[in-house]
């Protein structure tokens, strides 16, 4: 064996490597970044919960329709119905009309943080374009 073979050598990136590394880093960055943004509208709310946001809103939004022009039956609301039983308890006097105006008053937070998400995939989509280094580095949150 010649020393070659048993050396330990270590080549230097090639810039396609550097472009990866600064790349994946970026766009952990920009995520960190977004995510902290979001954190203090969702801390207080388990991931369980949020995974029903969709229907309760929707249902709010069916309610409060109906509630406003009352024709017909009203819409079925068993999501909101359990959590204002919930809420409530043996004797809660919150109505179903405050209970899907503070679904849609939330919703509509959440919505205009949308704009925040799309912010996030416009840099990544930046991240992923960028052909150097420094076009990377240059792209802030």
């Amino acid at each position: 064996m010649s020393w070659l073979q048993d050396a330990e050598v270590t080549l230097p990136k090639t810039p396609a490597e550097l472009l990866a590394e600064a790349q994946v880093a970026k766009i952990r960055e920009i995520n960190d970044a977004y995510s902290g943004q979001a954190e203090p509208l969702v801390r207080e709310y388990p991931q369980i919960e949020q995974q029903s946001w969709t229907e309760q809103n929707r249902e709010a939004r069916a309610y409060l329709e109906w509630h406003v022009h009352p024709e017909g039956d009203a819409p079925a609301t068993p999501v909101l119905d359990n959590i204002l039983l919930g809420r409530n308890g043996s004797d809660g006097t919150e109505t179903l009309v405050e209970l899907c105006e503070a679904v849609v008053s939330n919703a509509e937070r959440f919505t205009q943080f949308q704009q925040l998400t799309g912010k996030r995939q416009r840099l990544v989509k930046a991240v992923r374009g960028a052909e150097t280094v420094a076009a990377v580095n240059a792209i802030r949150w």
